[in-house]
Parts: structure tokens; C-alpha cells; sequence
């Protein structure tokens, strides 16, 4: 993140920290997709989490208390997602190519 950031971008970044915490906005920041153990399971929990936040807009500490009890690897996952919303369809695809390249 080296290069000047935007205004609306700081304001995400700031809204992802006040959601998730600075920890996790920040590994999603720099975690690099393709390192992760990415699985359909996986991106259906992330994509189940993503549609429950948009359920709960404007309600913060459910938010919060929501995001608390999700794992790690949803948690960064879903913050890399909000960050970035063409990586769904990027993870996805990652995700099914994996899975026809094992079978």
C-alpha cells in the first residue's frame, strides 16, 4: 500500500478496521489469495457472512459480536473480500479450478 491512497479508500480501510480490527484489516491488506487453503466450504461460509453483515448495516455491535464468532480464515477472508469486491469471483473460480484439478 505504498502508493497514495484515495479518500474513499482510507475510509474503507477505516471502516474495515472499525469492523473486523486492525489485525485482521491489515492481513487482509497483504495476504496474498493464492497462499490460502481456499476450499468451496470455505468461500460458502465467507459468502453466508458476507450476506449476514448486509442484513445487520447499521447495527455495529452486532456486527461485531456476529464477526467475534466466525473463524480466522473467514474473518480475513471476508475482510480481503469488503476490501476487494472482484476477488469473490476471482476466489471462486481459484476455489473450482482446485477442485476439478484433485478429482
Amino acid at each position: 500500500m505504498g502508493e497514495r491512497m484515495t479518500r474513499k479508500k482510507k475510509q474503507e480501510l477505516a471502516d474495515l478496521k472499525r469492523l473486523f480490527g486492525e489485525p485482521v484489516a491489515y492481513l487482509a491488506s497483504i495476504t496474498d489469495p493464492a497462499t490460502l487453503d481456499l476450499s468451496a466450504a470455505l468461500m460458502d461460509r465467507v459468502h453466508d457472512g458476507a450476506d449476514a453483515l448486509l442484513t445487520m448495516r447499521g447495527h455495529l455491535v452486532e456486527q461485531h459480536r456476529y464477526i467475534g464468532g466466525l473463524p480466522f480464515d473467514v474473518r480475513l477472508l471476508m475482510a480481503m473480500w469488503l476490501m476487494d469486491t472482484d476477488l469473490a469471483a476471482k476466489l471462486i473460480r481459484a476455489v473450482y479450478a482446485k477442485a476439478q484439478v484433485s478429482t
